[in-house]
């Protein structure tokens, strides 16, 4: 094995570009920007949308899932959008385009980045959910983005160690060490990676600093993102579940002032949420 550390070699693969993350998609940027647009034509966004085939395709595949269960089945873009509304198929479109990053050539990282996919959803719709059931309307949909991109830090590692092994089949990567450079290290790379990407500071701020403890200076959107986290964590939509975290015992959920009702309902609202990760 090279001398270097796997810190090292993962700076290295960052650097060159080999192993890091595409830029975030500017179809993204786009759609989302359009949401805020009071002249927006839900004809015009449903052409958009149908423009990229992958994309049509899996919006009416979510439209007609089993998450929307007793509505008659819908056959094209602008009627989904009609359905759902656009600020939900901009949100499935968003995590369409985001799951194609979520992909390896190794096959234990392959299943490694699908729980942490399922995970990622399961944290941003949990986040957007508490956010309204909480009467936070005008962050709910930072809350999503903040919980989608909460752990990208992982998601760059991952990319890393993968390009790693295809550089070097013989590379010895023992699972302890990868799991402990994933938890050590994937709040400071995903800051600096939604950075790079020029996003919102307050998602860097909640990849940055999730698992650290509460402060006067932890907002509300960074509270329920926490929260989301550690109820996905207790249900295992998570690579290392944590049955018997206590969440209503949390600094975070006397923050908010979370009931154990409106736990037990953001539950529920977490299992839903596997329906859109598939």
């Amino acid at each position: 094995m090279s001398e270097k550390s796997l810190t090292d070699m993962i700076d290295e693969s960052i650097a060159s570009g080999a192993g890091a993350l595409p830029v975030f998609p500017r179809a993204v940027t786009e759609l989302r920007q359009a949401l805020q647009d009071e002249n927006r034509s839900l004809d015009n966004i449903a052409k958009q949308l149908a423009m990229d085939a992958s994309l049509a395709s899996q919006i009416l595949r979510v439209a007609n899932s089993s998450f929307y269960a007793g509505l008659s089945s819908v056959n094209t873009v602008k009627d989904a959008v009609v359905r759902l509304g656009l600020p939900r198929i901009v949100q499935i479109a968003t995590l369409v385009m985001q799951k194609g990053m979520f992909s390896a050539r190794d096959s234990a990282t392959e299943k490694y980045m699908a729980k942490l996919w399922q995970h990622s959803v399961a944290v941003a719709l949990g986040a957007e959910w508490l956010a309204k059931r909480l009467s936070f309307h005008a962050i709910a949909e930072e809350a999503f983005m903040a919980g989608l991109f909460h752990d990208i830090g992982e998601l760059l590692l991952l990319r890393c160690l993968d390009d790693l092994r295809a550089q070097d089949p013989k590379l010895n990567l023992p699972e302890d060490l990868q799991l402990e450079l994933l938890i050590r290290q994937h709040e400071a790379r995903g800051a600096w990676l939604l950075r790079s990407w020029n996003l919102p500071e307050t998602y860097c701020n909640v990849a940055e600093s999730h698992h650290r403890p509460v402060t006067e200076d932890t907002g509300t959107v960074e509270l329920v993102v926490r929260i989301a986290d550690m109820v996905a964590y207790k249900l295992g939509i998570a690579s290392q579940p944590q049955p018997d975290l206590v969440v209503s015992s949390s600094e975070e959920a006397a923050r908010l002032g979370l009931s154990e009702i409106a736990l037990a309902e953001l539950e529920i609202a977490l299992e839903d949420s596997l329906a859109l990760s598939a």
